[in-house]
């Protein structure tokens, strides 16, 4: 699963945690971070928030950033809030169920917030393994990642029946380029018509019914 519009919402909490990191960490007063968050890692976005912030560009700086969002993210979502979409608990709870099934979160975020997230939102119980976007730029590099930890950890016919499951157009072509079955889900910011461009095996509008959900994910 992807973690942002799959499986929660937060009220910006990603965003207002870096701006405060940037303000608090580097003194700048006004930072700028009006950027694209749906579909990227973090690795990519600390870079592009560095950038149009007028800072190097380097792994002090990249180190700066990371360890001052993290340390903040926790107080940050706490403040903020956010919410679980509709069905995820209840689908999550059969999929923990299901004798066949190993659930993990392959996810932009990096695997510290990740963690961070889905523990407020009382989902981490759910997940075996987290991989986040702290190393790779591009998420079909996460995916191969991922596919990699995912043989280690429980075989290799694993990777012969992954599903990838996620709600915007990169989650779709990642899970293609691991040659994983694809589902997406209409529950963030990108249209079914988008979504459906990308070809996944299956689109749903979300996981309230769960019944069908469970039985797309485990067919």
């Amino acid at each position: 699963f992807d973690i942002d519009g799959t499986l929660l919402m937060t009220n910006g909490g990603g965003r207002h945690a870096f701006g405060q990191a940037l303000r608090a960490e580097f003194g700048i007063q006004r930072p700028k971070v009006d950027v694209t968050f749906a579909g990227r890692t973090d690795r990519s976005l600390i870079a592009e928030l560095l950038e149009i912030n007028g800072l190097p560009i380097n792994e002090q700086t990249r180190e700066r950033l990371k360890r001052h969002y993290t340390s903040i993210f926790p107080a940050v979502l706490a403040e903020r809030g956010g919410y679980v979409l509709p069905g995820v608990p209840s689908l999550l709870r059969r999929l923990v169920e299901h004798s066949s099934v190993r659930i993990g979160v392959m996810t932009g975020n990096l695997s510290e917030t990740a963690a961070h997230k889905l523990e407020h939102f009382d989902l981490l119980q759910y997940v075996g393994w987290i991989v986040g976007g702290d190393l790779d730029h591009d998420r079909n590099d996460l995916a191969l990642r991922a596919a990699k930890v995912l043989t280690r950890r429980h075989g290799q016919q694993s990777a012969v029946d992954v599903v990838v499951i996620g709600d915007t157009p990169a989650d779709v072509k990642c899970g293609h380029v691991i040659g994983a079955r694809v589902v997406a889900v209409c529950t963030g910011n990108h249209s079914r018509d988008e979504l459906k461009a990308e070809n996944p095996a299956d689109l749903l509008d979300d996981f309230s019914d769960v019944d069908a959900a469970c039985d797309i994910l485990t067919q």
